[in-house]
C-alpha cells in the first residue's frame, strides 16, 4: 500500500513536472524567445513607440534577429526599448544603424527594424544606444486622410454647383446643344492649319533670303563679287579718289566760268540801261 502510494506521486510529480515545462516552452514560443539562444542587449530611445510591447520582433532586412526585451517610459518625450538580439549580429550590425517601429504587415504587431547606414562605423557592442527615425503614426495618417476628405467634399459641392449652373443657362445649353458648333470648329481648326503652313512657308522664304544676305555679305567680305572688288580693290579706291578730286575741280572751275558771265551779262545789262553814248 505505502509502495503503491509513492508511485502515484512520483506520477504526480513527473506529470506536473511535465505540465510546467510545457507552459515554460509555450511561454517563451509565445514571447518569440528561445532558450537554448544566446543573446546579448542594446537600447534605442523613442519619443512614441506606437504600441510596441516587450516580445515584439526585431528585424535586419526583413530577418527576425531578435525580440523587444523591454519598453520603459522615462519622460513624456523619451521611451526607451532594450532589445535583446542574437549573438551573430555582433559580427552583422554596426553602431551607426537607425532602429525604426513598422508594422508586421498591413494590420499586424508592431515590430523594430534595424537599418544599416550607408557610413563606415565600427561593430555593435552590448548595451550601446541607437539612434531611432520618427515613425508616423496611425492617428496622424488618419488625421491626413480626414482632412483630405474634406478637401475632396470640398471640390466635389464646387463642381457640382457648378453644373447646377450649367445645367440651369439657357445660352450654354443652346451652345451645346447647337450641331453647327462642330461644324464651325472643325472650319476653324482647318484655317488655323492652312495659316499655319502659310507662315511656315513664310517663315522658309525668309529664311532662305536672310541665308542669301548672309551669303552676299559674306562675299562682299572675301572681296567676291562686283560691290566685293569694288570694296577690297585699293587701287580702285585710289582711282575714284582721284576723279572725284578732278569732278571737284571741273566743278570749280565751272562756278569760277558761272561768274564771269554773270558778270559779263550784268556788264551787258548796265550798259543797255544807260543808252547809247551821245556826239560831243
Amino acid at each position: 500500500m505505502a509502495k503503491r502510494t509513492l508511485d502515484n506521486v512520483k506520477l504526480g510529480i513527473f506529470v506536473l513536472t511535465g505540465l510546467l515545462l510545457l507552459i515554460l516552452f509555450l511561454y517563451m514560443l509565445g514571447k518569440n524567445q528561445s532558450i537554448f539562444a544566446s543573446r546579448f542587449e542594446i537600447k534605442a530611445n523613442f519619443e512614441n513607440v506606437s504600441g510596441l510591447v516587450a516580445g515584439n520582433n526585431v528585424r535586419v532586412s526583413g530577418i527576425v534577429v531578435g525580440i523587444v526585451e523591454e519598453v520603459e517610459l522615462v519622460n513624456d518625450t523619451l521611451v526607451v526599448v532594450t532589445l535583446a538580439l542574437n549573438d551573430e549580429m555582433k559580427k552583422v550590425i554596426r553602431k551607426n544603424a537607425i532602429a525604426s517601429i513598422g508594422t508586421d504587415g498591413l494590420i499586424g504587431n508592431r515590430v523594430v527594424n534595424l537599418l544599416p547606414s550607408k557610413e563606415p562605423a565600427p561593430l555593435i557592442e552590448p548595451g550601446d544606444v541607437l539612434q531611432s527615425e520618427k515613425d508616423v503614426s496611425t492617428e496622424a495618417m488618419l488625421r491626413t486622410l480626414d482632412k483630405t476628405n474634406q478637401n475632396i467634399l470640398t471640390i466635389s459641392e464646387g463642381l457640382k454647383l457648378t453644373i447646377d449652373r450649367i445645367n440651369q443657362s439657357s445660352q450654354i445649353s443652346s451652345l451645346l446643344n447647337d450641331k453647327s458648333l462642330s461644324q464651325n470648329l472643325k472650319a476653324s481648326l482647318v484655317n488655323l492649319r492652312n495659316a499655319t503652313a502659310s507662315a511656315s512657308e513664310s517663315m522658309q522664304d525668309i529664311h532662305a533670303a536672310t541665308s542669301d544676305i548672309r551669303s552676299s555679305i559674306g562675299n562682299v567680305r572675301e572681296g567676291k563679287g562686283a560691290l566685293g572688288y569694288l570694296l577690297t580693290d585699293t587701287s580702285m579706291a585710289t582711282q575714284l579718289n582721284q576723279v572725284v578730286l578732278k569732278l571737284q575741280s571741273v566743278e570749280n572751275q565751272a562756278d569760277q566760268l558761272a561768274q564771269e558771265m554773270n558778270d559779263l551779262v550784268q556788264g551787258l545789262q548796265n550798259d543797255i540801261d544807260r543808252g547809247p553814248a551821245l556826239p560831243t
